[in-house]
């Protein structure tokens, strides 16, 4: 394991991980799970004094950990394995496992929608939208964040939506499910919800046939042409390659 002297090391609570959304772009910063915490590793620099932390380190070269205020190493980096913020946020793959009896505790599927809701996510080719967003406007990509899959899949969300030829899904209680479809009378956005145990700020995409996938908030980034290059040049990386 390499470390680099001067290193800063937060310490987070599991259930913080969605704060590092905004935060896996920026290169040289890595994460791994251990002791049942999150560890984040990175150079200086970065707001780190914003990190909702429970204890901060700073790295010498050997990988002791010095608190931050004292002068002599308490603690050792857990031996990891490290991963790149990028990757350790990756979008869960496809739940096609996940059929509509694990969704609600009835069978049911989804049917045609009688009413419009505006769509506020749109899912569509990683490279359409890279294109996209690298020519178009600044003022246009503020209001949009958008999260990678591991297939090549972009997921965009906010308003309004880029005027490409995606797949739009309209959003209601972190349940989606795409436009011109909806949940059966009865069945609610809440009670999916619920029966699916969504995690904090989680998103779940109901497909018409009866599967679903789940998107962790964490994986989301604001839409900027430097967050389009960089998640470019991570998907192209040998290690995501390899996953």
């Amino acid at each position: 394991m390499t470390v680099q002297a001067g290193q800063c090391v937060a310490v987070l609570a599991a259930s913080d991980i969605p704060w590092l959304g905004r935060w896996r772009t920026l290169p040289g910063h890595e994460a791994c799970e251990a002791g049942g915490h999150l560890w984040v590793r990175g150079p200086a620099g970065a707001e780190w004094d914003r990190l909702p932390a429970l204890t901060r380190f700073t790295a010498d070269d050997s990988g002791r950990l010095i608190p931050l205020g004292l002068t002599l190493p308490t603690a050792r980096l857990p031996e990891g394995p490290w991963q790149p913020l990028a990757e350790f946020l990756r979008v869960r793959p496809p739940a096609a496992a996940l059929p509509a009896l694990h969704v609600a505790p009835v069978a049911w599927t989804l049917v045609p929608a009688v009413e419009f809701h505006p769509p506020a996510l749109m899912l569509l080719p990683f490279e359409e939208l890279t294109h996209w967003g690298l020519t178009a406007p600044a003022v246009r990509l503020q209001p949009l964040r958008f999260a990678l899959a591991g297939d090549g899949r972009a997921c965009v969300m906010g308003a309004p939506l880029p005027p490409l030829p995606g797949t739009p899904w309209c959003v209601a209680d972190r349940i989606a499910t795409p436009a011109g479809w909806s949940l059966p009378k009865g069945i609610t956005p809440a009670l999916v919800a619920s029966s699916m145990k969504l995690g904090t700020g989680e998103i779940a995409l109901l497909h018409p046939d009866g599967t679903a996938e789940r998107l962790p908030s964490e994986a989301f980034v604001e839409l900027t042409r430097s967050a389009l290059r960089a998640t470019s040049a991570n998907a192209m990386s040998p290690s995501s390659l390899e996953n």
